[in-house]
């Protein structure tokens, strides 16, 4: 299917100003998970769980305990995203007289791969989460992975309010396994964007009057004890609790995230101009018993 061009304009000279895009959401979960890259298609990571215990002292060496290793995949899907403009349609719009002179105006150009970019990286935010495999546009997200997954620990979840925020919060919290809140690497605590804004409505309600003028400078923890992620890919009326290491994200070049190719077609005789945007995704966890998933979603 070609690109479609709606094309509205007020032609009547010269152009002034710059170009203005619809908002995008940022791909802001990828600093909360670990980022893995130079994946070639498929990487597995091998889990090994060793409950340590004390024994009794023997005179013999005694090994007891149990050792348990296994491996997840982490599995890479290839995408695109790629545009085309014909420079014809163009002659009666405010860039005529580049096109006549055979090229697009630089800053439509620019504009054009900073959407493409923005979009992009908006697209993967929500598919890091609720992506759906089955689909040839998708990976699977976290928590379609999570939502499969009888080891993954999900507390029945309603609606969440700034009434309810602090209860839902202490529910997760106790969920998540003590080895895991007590281990080296503290787990941190994901919330969609509603969530978050109900978390601040309800803190300032209770005495923290600084979430109300602190900015976005102020650091997001719960009690000073676990760090806030502001996910807004998460679905509404979610909040996932894991250690960063546990949550992750691949790909094969982490520069294709930031390429676009812009191939003018007059070489060939062509009026068109291509935008071509290619790179690789996936997502996974490792031990699916140290996450807590509280979602409506499900």
């Amino acid at each position: 299917m070609a690109t479609t061009l709606d094309l509205t304009t007020s032609y009547a000279g010269k152009a002034a100003g710059d170009w203005v895009r619809s908002a995008f959401l940022a791909n802001e979960s990828l600093m909360h998970v670990t980022f893995k890259e130079n994946i070639d298609w498929r990487q597995v990571v091998r889990r090994l769980v060793d409950p340590i215990t004390f024994e009794a002292p023997t005179c013999d060496f005694t090994p007891l305990g149990e050792v348990t290793i296994d491996e997840r995949w982490l599995t890479l899907k290839k995408f695109q995203v790629q545009r085309n403009l014909c420079k014809n349609e163009f002659l009666a719009d405010w860039p005529a007289g580049d096109v006549q002179k055979g090229q697009l105006e630089q800053s439509m150009v620019d504009a054009l791969i900073a959407n493409m970019m923005e979009g992009i990286a908006q697209y993967n935010e929500t598919t890091l989460w609720t992506g759906d495999g089955s689909l040839t546009t998708q990976y699977d997200g976290l928590l379609k992975l999570m939502d499969a997954d009888g080891s993954v620990n999900k507390p029945a979840a309603a609606a969440i309010t700034t009434g309810t925020i602090f209860t839902v919060l202490q529910t997760v919290i106790d969920t998540l396994p003590d080895a895991v809140k007590g281990g080296n690497e503290k787990p941190l605590i994901y919330m969609s964007q509603d969530v978050w804004e109900k978390f601040m409505f309800a803190s300032a309600a209770a005495g923290n009057g600084w979430y109300t003028y602190g900015g976005p400078e102020v650091p997001k923890t719960y009690l000073g004890l676990y760090q806030i992620a502001v996910c807004p890919g998460l679905p509404a009326n979610s909040i996932v609790m894991a250690r960063k290491s546990n949550l992750w994200f691949g790909t094969n070049v982490a520069s294709d995230w930031n390429n676009v190719q812009v191939v003018d077609m007059a070489q060939f005789a062509d009026d068109n101009v291509r935008f071509n945007a290619k790179f690789f995704a996936g997502a996974q966890y490792g031990i699916g018993s140290e996450i807590v998933a509280y979602s409506t979603w499900f």
